[in-house]
């Protein structure tokens, strides 16, 4: 009960975003054009190019023109080459087979990615539907694929062309999102009290702001490099927006570093003046950073100035050390916090001239310590992800041949049963099939949840009017609307899309009574879809789940190594470590995300283990506070404490992979003698969270075990 009350919750979800209008208004026109001029002409087949429109719009996902451009282009030349196949008149045995491979196929695209696992999505869909209502000859099907061609290609116009075509807007508006995050975190710092002890960690929200901070960032990282290898040789405004890139990569670690010695530092009130100076070039500071992403997102100058200064903390610090009332650990701490104050200042400065100067063309000269990131540079082989993903282990392999084997089966089980409409059981196991276990549950009651209400949606219609005009407004209102509210809810992009499907069916064929056929047939493919979850090469998340955390842990000690190794944590070996110590736990929190929809009792159980990823993250934060203080303090040899939490985490990891309670934790590590106060704080807090991680992973054992 309690899972599927969690499952009932993720239907009704709404995401905290904007409706995309825009994407809603396309796909009503990519519809709905070629509608018109097929009924205005009474061409039926003309109805193609509008299918066409719908699918090709489907795998548009935003992001940069030139992979928009290649994903629609893709889906219009494969889709018409699958219209080919609607000339076969094999036997029944045939076409299953030819199911079987098409769909396996189109599964196993997920190899490259999201955008390209949708497409083969669609277009297995495609091929359904090319297979269910096959052409009378090869001059029909020809004839299919040439009107496919063009309403693709009008789906691109729409898209690419008759909207205004920025190159760079999806670069400049993801690197903005990149930038509010930064500045809400700084402003949520500026308002910790000054008194009493630092705001608790929420260990049960796991994917807080770092989390989500990193993903935008990479994001971010992707689009620019896509949108920067399609425009021919460099352009000064991709280097601009290549430094604010790497600016939030640098202001992010900051972001971490500051808050972690605010939190070690003395808080007597006797501080209290000093931390309010330091919290007050936080909130303003979080002023700057939305001005840089209001330059994003606007596309014009406007210059304004930046007000706030680390002099005034640095004077307020000057005064308690003339009266004699800072401490050893209180001078460390603050005076460490005052520099990184004083390098974001110098941050801040070169990314608001940056930002200001977007539009005139001026070249970058800045002096800053981050360079272009290998990640942003680097691309894989063609061949790599295929490679990568052939094996029994790989979960979109298991994920493909378990698609193929339903979707073929349905088909089979249509074909002998004779049922009208069946490509309907069909396009809903190869919808509702997802590769984890717990999505394919949701996803199955987002489509019933869908198609009862939208089918309910439009028998009602049909009873009311049936005049072609009024139903063709209406499945374009349809297609806008489900469009347009994709982003806040897929259960309602469902609901919105299953009668404006119904509508076009109608006017195809004439059979009003379409609606209940579709229900039932819905019905059919999800149960098939959920048996095929069940019987075929199940992967349930909790046997994955302890590989994805000890994965995470083990980037830990990277980081803490590559931090060690290292004289500033601008080096490129330290800044890939926390790049990769982000990814990791990112894969982590996502495997946890699956392994909830999936958990049966209730989700109070998961607490400990939503606290092992929390204090993972919480260590990894430890060590970057670490890293930026490298310039500040003598060389001390971190080689001891990194050796020995280097070892803890390592038995951390081989625990959680194989289910079992971590070996109690060694003799504590001695600090060296002659170590300044605040490289004696950080190590000090650095072993506390390394213990607090250990009894995290003891207190999660029985979870990963079960």
């Amino acid at each position: 009960m309690n899972t599927l009350w969690r499952h009932l919750e993720s239907v009704f979800h709404v995401e905290r975003t904007r409706p995309a209008f825009g994407a809603g208004l396309r796909a009503a026109l990519a519809v709905g054009v070629p509608m018109v001029i097929a009924a205005i002409q009474h061409l039926p087949a003309a109805t193609w190019a509008g299918m066409a429109g719908l699918f090709v719009t489907l795998v548009d996902r935003g992001g940069p023109y030139r992979d928009r451009a290649l994903s629609m282009g893709a889906m219009t030349l494969l889709g018409a080459v699958m219209g080919l196949v609607s000339a076969l008149h094999g036997s029944d045995g045939a076409v299953v087979l030819f199911t079987w491979v098409c769909v396996t196929a189109c599964g196993f695209a997920r190899s490259y990615g999201d955008t390209p696992g949708l497409m083969g999505v669609v277009l297995a869909n495609y091929t359904v539907v090319s297979l269910a209502l096959p052409a009378q000859d090869l001059t029909d099907a020809l004839i299919r694929s040439g009107l496919f061609i063009l309403g693709g290609l009008w789906a691109m116009t729409l898209a690419l062309v008759l909207w205004p075509l920025r190159p760079y807007r999806p670069a400049r508006s993801a690197i903005a999102v990149c930038y509010r995050q930064l500045a809400d975190r700084a402003e949520e710092v500026g308002h910790w009290p000054l008194e009493g002890p630092p705001v608790p960690v929420n260990v049960v929200e796991v994917v807080d702001w770092e989390s989500r901070a990193r993903q935008s960032l990479e994001g971010a990282r992707d689009v620019l490099a896509s949108t920067r290898r399609a425009r021919a040789g460099e352009s000064d405004r991709g280097e601009h927006l290549l430094v604010l890139l790497e600016g939030v990569d640098a202001l992010l670690a900051l972001l971490v570093a500051l808050p972690e010695t605010l939190e070690v530092a003395p808080r007597e009130p006797r501080y209290q003046a000093l931390r309010a100076e330091i919290h007050r070039a936080f909130a303003e500071h979080a002023r700057d950073l939305r001005h840089i992403a209001l330059a994003l997102e606007q596309e014009r100058r406007e210059e304004a100035p930046s007000t706030w200064s680390p002099d005034r903390a640095r004077r307020v610090m000057a005064s308690l050390s003339e009266e004699g009332a800072l401490s050893d650990s209180a001078r460390a701490s603050y005076s460490h916090a005052i520099g990184l104050l004083v390098r974001m200042r110098e941050y801040s400065d070169a990314l608001l001239d940056v930002a200001d100067h977007l539009e005139d063309g001026r070249p970058v000269e800045l002096d800053m310590p981050v360079g272009p990131h290998p990640a942003s540079q680097r691309r894989r082989p063609l061949l790599e992800p295929l490679r990568d993903n052939l094996g029994t282990d790989s979960v979109i392999f298991r994920h493909a041949l378990r698609l193929g084997v339903t979707a073929a089966l349905a088909t089979a089980l249509v074909r002998m049963l004779k049922l009208d409409h069946g490509y309907w059981v069909i396009i809903t196991v190869i919808l509702v099939l997802q590769p984890y276990s717990g999505l394919t549950f949701r996803r199955g009651l987002e489509r019933t949840a869908g198609t009862l209400l939208g089918g309910a949606l439009a028998a009602g219609l049909v009873v009311l009017v049936r005049e072609p005009a009024v139903l063709l407004v209406a499945i374009m209102a349809f297609f806008a609307v489900a469009i347009a509210v994709k982003p806040l809810s897929f259960s309602a992009f469902q609901v919105l899309l299953a009668p404006a499907l119904v509508l076009l069916a109608e006017m195809q064929t004439g059979d009003w009574e379409l609606a209940g056929v579709r229900i039932s047939n819905t019905l059919l493919g999800g149960a098939l879809a959920l048996i095929g979850a069940r019987l075929l090469w199940p992967s349930p998340e909790r046997s994955r789940f302890p590989e994805e955390v000890a994965s995470a842990l083990r980037a830990d000690r990277d980081y803490l190594l590559s931090v060690a190794a290292a004289r500033s944590d601008s080096e490129p070996e330290v800044r890939e470590a926390r790049r990769k110590l982000g990814i990791r736990l990112l894969s982590a929190e996502a495997s946890f995300q699956r392994l909830l929809t999936e958990w049966r009792g209730s989700s109070r159980q998961l607490e400990p283990t939503m606290a092992l990823l929390a204090y993972a993250r919480r260590f990894g934060a430890a060590v970057t506070a670490v890293a930026a203080s490298l310039q500040w303090h003598g060389r001390q040899d971190l080689s001891p404490v990194a050796s020995y939490a280097g070892n803890v985490l390592e038995d951390l990891a081989l625990a959680v992979e194989h289910r079992r309670v971590p070996s109690p934790l060694p003799r504590s590590w001695v600090q060296q003698e002659g170590a300044d106060a605040l490289f004696s704080t950080q190590m000090d807090r650095l072993v506390r969270q390394l213990t607090v991680l250990h009894h995290a992973t003891v207190r999660a054992a029985p979870q990963l075990s079960s």
